[in-house]
């Protein structure tokens, strides 16, 4: 009996040190991957934000001898202010439909529990190395 107990233990603890490495490298895919998407969107902004003060400085300078020089800079700063808001809703509603993260250590615990619970697992188990 008292080896049983063992045996499963270590088996117990074999399975939750399977998992804590699956999340363990899911975690670093995950971190790495948004590590470069966050560098190379900070230095497209950037290249737009000095491209986008560029052309509106040409648009005002080529307003300025003109009586619409206030009306180019609104009409600049509106379709700014109109396209700041898209964005910002566009990445609110990204943020909203992302995947949920650790979807395969989730799915490995949930075949694990239906195997000590005695169910059939949904869907072929695979064995691990």
């Amino acid at each position: 009996m008292v080896g049983s107990l063992r045996s499963l233990a270590a088996t117990s603890v074999g399975i939750l040190k399977t998992r804590l490495e699956l999340v363990a490298i899911e975690l670093a895919e995950e971190k790495t991957r948004l590590m470069g998407l966050l560098i190379l969107a900070l230095a497209g902004l950037l290249c737009l934000a000095i491209g986008l003060l560029m052309f509106s400085f040409l648009i005002v300078v080529a307003f300025w001898d003109t009586d619409h020089r206030l009306l180019s800079i609104v009409l600049v700063g509106l379709v700014y202010l109109l396209l700041g808001i898209g964005m910002l809703l566009a990445v609110r509603k990204k943020a909203i439909e992302a995947p949920i993260a650790f979807e395969e250590t989730l799915a490995e615990l949930e075949r694990d529990r239906e195997l000590l619970a005695g169910d059939e697992p949904d869907g072929a188990y695979r064995s691990r190395p």
